[in-house]
C-alpha cells in the first residue's frame, strides 16, 4: 500500500531501509564500533567518487554502493539520503582545506604565512573536481552553503587570532583591524585557488609563484618583515 499524508492522498513509497531510518531516527553502524567507522569511511569515499565523475545531481546511492561494495540497503543503515552523504563529503574537504599542518610556535611568522598558503594551495589542487561540485551544489543547497559558510568563519577567527598575537609582539602594523585583515586576505587565498585550479582552459599562473605572492601580499598588508 502507498503510504498517505496528513491529508489523505498518496505518495510513493519510500525504500523501507531508508523510510525506516527517517522515521526512527537511529542508524546504527555510525562511528561506535570501529566496523561501523571503517563502513561509513568506505561509502563516503565511494560518494566522494562517484560525485567526482558524475556530478551530485547525476549520481545515485545504487553507483556508491556498487563502488564501495555494500548492498544498497545497507546504504541506510549509515545515511539517510545522498543528500547527507554529500554533506559529510563537505565536511571533510572543507576541514582538510583549512586545517593547515601544525608548525611551531619557533617559526618566523613570514614562513608560517608562506606554510599556510601553501597547504591551501596544495589541498585544493588535491581536491579540484570534488570542489567544483561543491560550489555548484552551495548554489542551491542551504545546508551545503552553511557547512562552508561556518567553516570559513571558523578558519577567518583563528587568523584573526594569530594577527592580534602578531600585532602584540609588534610585529604586525597595529593599524591594521584584524577581524577585517581575515576576511580579505583568506577570500584573496580561496579566490585564488579557484583561478589556478578551477579553470577550464588552464590556468597561466603556477603554484610556485603563487604561494611566494601570496605570502608576499598577506605580509605587506600586515606590515610583517622577514626576520633577521
Amino acid at each position: 500500500m502507498p503510504e498517505r499524508t496528513q491529508n489523505g492522498t498518496a505518495r510513493p513509497n519510500a525504500p523501507r531501509a531508508r523510510r525506516d531510518a527517517v522515521e526512527t531516527g537511529k542508524r546504527r553502524g555510525t562511528g561506535r564500533t570501529r566496523r561501523g567507522r571503517e563502513s561509513r569511511g568506505q561509502l563516503v569515499d565511494a560518494a566522494r567518487a562517484v560525485f567526482e565523475r558524475d556530478g551530485f545531481l547525476h549520481a545515485r546511492v545504487a553507483d556508491i554502493c556498487d563502488l564501495a561494495g555494500f548492498s544498497h540497503g545497507s546504504f541506510y543503515t549509515y545515511f539517510v539520503s545522498k543528500e547527507e552523504i554529500f554533506r559529510e563529503v563537505v565536511d571533510s574537504v572543507e576541514l582538510d582545506l583549512l586545517t593547515p599542518d601544525p608548525t611551531g610556535s619557533e617559526k618566523d611568522p613570514v614562513e608560517r604565512i608562506r606554510a599556510a598558503n601553501r597547504h591551501y594551495l596544495e589541498t585544493y589542487a588535491a581536491n579540484a573536481k570534488i570542489m567544483q561540485v561543491i560550489q555548484q551544489v552551495a548554489t542551491f543547497d542551504n545546508e551545503v552553503l552553511t557547512i562552508r559558510l561556518q567553516r570559513h568563519e571558523v578558519f577567518a577567527h583563528a587568523i584573526e587570532r594569530r594577527i592580534r598575537i602578531l600585532q602584540e609582539t609588534d610585529l604586525a602594523d597595529r593599524n591594521v583591524d584584524p577581524a577585517y585583515a581575515a576576511q580579505a586576505l583568506g577570500g584573496m587565498v580561496a579566490y585564488f585557488a579557484d583561478l589556478l585550479f578551477n579553470t577550464e582552459n588552464g590556468s597561466p599562473f603556477e603554484l610556485e609563484t603563487a604561494v611566494s605572492q601570496l605570502t608576499i601580499l598577506w605580509t605587506n598588508a600586515l606590515g610583517i618583515r622577514p626576520q633577521l
